[in-house]
């Protein structure tokens, strides 16, 4: 007898980021796609798999300058009347959301997959009509994202705490980027997020000798001028001449224009700044550089307990790390002995780091890497959320 054909369940995945850049993102729909078929809500035109037969792409436009300015009179409103109504009343007043919303209200998915705090009222709604578990994944600690901002801590985060409260503590299921934010999370809000790290895919690169007379330093990610790129630039400054370094930025075309100029002006013919390219090139791009170079100043809490793409990113294409005390950062790098840890964010500091740095140490850091990456990577990390995923779909079945 002919067995009956074997449906494939839906999931929908939302995230109001330009998934074409979120590595973290399009890592889930990459790990879901082969047994699940998948309704995809996000910034901007379809990523490179808008032709795979499982995924259903729905575009949402980000809010325009001027509707972000609804939210400061409803901030201010929801603090000065202690009404929570404010902060729903404004997140469905936003056009992204109720275009969100509309567009896929009539389709059927049989489980949600919410990517931070701002896609959780609207994948609460649809988990309410569809009678689908919702999984959200936080990514980081969402109360203190801009903490060294006092109008993030005096307006956005009251609103932000609201909706973890109102609907992070009632999902099926949660998941963040570090062990230490989950366990925050637990101790804040009572539930405990399974920890999925931000690895590429496990690539085998050519190896290659590092030149003890030119050693390449690389930087990719997000051009944010809260992260201080220029502590870097000012470190090359100080290094020995055989130092030389590469960014790799996108996103503030103003703030990369900023870096150049001053790269030009403090370290003349020692930085360079290379075109982007897509998350799953990343790390073919940086493998022939020699080393990782990141200094993130502990500004506020997720700064200081960051487990960043580019740590990963740098560890799978085999380079030795520097990185600054950064408590995150800094236990993972002493943990596989894959790199160096400056004693602080000074630049002169960093410098006398890098400038006792020995080449033959570089290869050895570099081998700990490339031995870390076998160990974590995404398929050791994503085999996690497509097993969450299965479980509670056994187990709505099975209920």
């Amino acid at each position: 007898m002919k067995q009956p054909p074997v449906t494939r369940p839906t999931a929908c995945i939302i995230s109001f980021s330009p998934i074409a850049r979120d590595a973290r993102v399009l890592r889930q729909i990459a790990a879901l796609a082969p047994q699940y078929n998948l309704l995809v809500l996000g910034y901007g035109p379809p990523p490179r798999w808008r032709d795979a037969a499982s995924v259903r792409w729905f575009a949402v436009e980000p809010p325009r300058w001027y509707e972000m300015q609804h939210l400061k009179g409803f901030l201010l409103a929801g603090r000065a009347l202690r009404s929570t109504a404010c902060y729903e009343f404004w997140y469905w007043l936003q056009r992204l959301h109720r275009q969100a919303y509309d567009q896929v209200r009539s389709l059927r998915a049989d489980l949600i997959l919410a990517n931070e705090w701002h896609a959780l009222p609207l994948a609460w709604r649809l988990a309410m009509r569809w009678n689908a578990p919702l999984v959200l994944d936080l990514h980081e600690y969402a109360p203190l994202e801009w903490e060294e901002q006092w109008r993030w801590r005096l307006f956005v985060a009251p609103m932000i705490r609201f909706f973890l409260q109102q609907y992070a503590t009632q999902a099926t299921a949660t998941m963040t980027v570090a062990p230490e934010i989950a366990r925050r999370y637990h101790e804040e809000f009572g539930f405990f997020p399974a920890t999925v790290l931000n690895a590429p895919d496990y690539v085998a690169l050519e190896d290659h000798t590092i030149d003890p007379q030119s050693v390449r330093l690389i930087h990719h990610g997000g051009a944010i001028r809260a992260r201080q790129l220029e502590l870097m630039i000012d470190t090359v400054r100080l290094c020995d001449q055989r130092y030389h370094l590469s960014f790799m930025l996108v996103g503030d075309e103003g703030y990369i224009r900023h870096l150049q100029a001053y790269a030009s002006r403090v370290a003349p013919g020692r930085v360079a700044f290379l075109e982007p390219v897509t998350p799953d090139q990343v790390v073919s791009r940086i493998a022939p550089f020699d080393l990782g170079f990141y200094l993130l100043k502990p500004t506020n809490y997720n700064n200081s307990v960051a487990l960043p793409n580019k740590l990963f990113d740098f560890v799978h294409a085999g380079l030795a790390v520097c990185v600054g005390p950064s408590p995150g950062m800094a236990a993972f790098v002493h943990e596989w002995q894959c790199g160096v840890v400056a004693p602080s964010f000074d630049p002169v500091a960093v410098a006398a780091t890098l400038n006792r740095f020995s080449a033959e140490e570089m290869t050895t850091m570099r081998r700990a890497a490339r031995a870390a990456a076998a160990q974590i990577n995404a398929a050791t990390e994503m085999t996690k959320v497509v097993d969450l995923c299965d479980r509670l779909l056994r187990r709505v079945s099975d209920a």
